[in-house]
């Protein structure tokens, strides 16, 4: 079982202060560390909790889109159905795309997540983990599965988005359909301002040139809190 908690924030201020200064209030600190294979996650970084609608989950849902990430702890222990409409199973399914693009509007192939409206402009540089828990939607065990994540900047005044950076990561996944913390890191290189008013926006999809199977993925549960680290 795996857990993550909000780190109070009044002890790390002076620690933090430049870095809070850059993200404004709609980040939140993190006191966990994550070790998966050879990544390591520190502990001390800002991030996103991904969310269902409604938050905290209540039931199965059918598949939605533009969904949220906020700073708000996941409280539910059951992970319910997020699309009864397609893959039918706990957690969100994902169908395979060739090519993926950052782009792509069909239904059942993506699903996405934004930030509040930014109450101060956000700079990432560096290294975005968007620690996902995942699984290949399938019986046998020993498959591989991918997943692409596209960081977006969303304008909602215009309803315009400019990509910022993605991220892949493709492994083995032992069982079929158990889920795994899976980190996909993205390079933000050169560094990118998100103006106040825009949002972050990530985005997940599955390539079909390195997946062998369409995927699931978990989220706003306490076990399979899945959550976006912007620092």
């Amino acid at each position: 079982m795996n857990w993550r908690r909000l780190r109070p924030i009044l002890p790390a201020v002076l620690a933090v202060a430049a870095i809070a200064m850059q993200v404004g209030s709609t980040t939140a600190l993190f006191n966990r560390t994550v070790a998966v294979g050879p990544n390591a996650l520190s502990a001390g970084t800002w991030g996103y909790y991904l969310h269902n609608n409604p938050t905290p989950p209540t039931g199965n849902t059918t598949a939605q889109y533009n969904l949220t990430m906020t700073t708000t702890t996941p409280t539910v222990a059951t992970l319910y159905n997020y699309d009864t409409n397609s893959a039918n199973r706990p957690g969100r399914g994902i169908i395979r795309n060739n090519p993926p693009s950052a782009g792509l509007a069909t239904a059942y192939r993506y699903v996405n997540w934004r930030t509040p409206a930014l109450g101060a402009g956000l700079a990432l540089t560096g290294t975005v983990t968007v620690d996902l828990w995942s699984a290949t939607n399938a019986a046998a065990a020993n498959r591989t599965g991918s997943l692409i994540a596209y960081l977006r900047d969303y304008n909602p005044a215009a309803g315009t988005y400019a990509e910022i950076a993605n991220g892949t990561y493709t492994g083995a996944y032992a069982v079929g359909r158990t889920y795994y913390e899976r980190p996909i890191t993205v390079t933000v290189s050169p560094a990118y301002s998100i103006a106040a008013g825009h949002m972050l926006e990530v985005k997940i999809e599955s390539p079909t040139a390195t997946s062998q199977n369409n995927m699931l993925v978990a989220y706003d549960t306490t076990a399979d809190s899945s959550v976006v680290r912007v620092r």
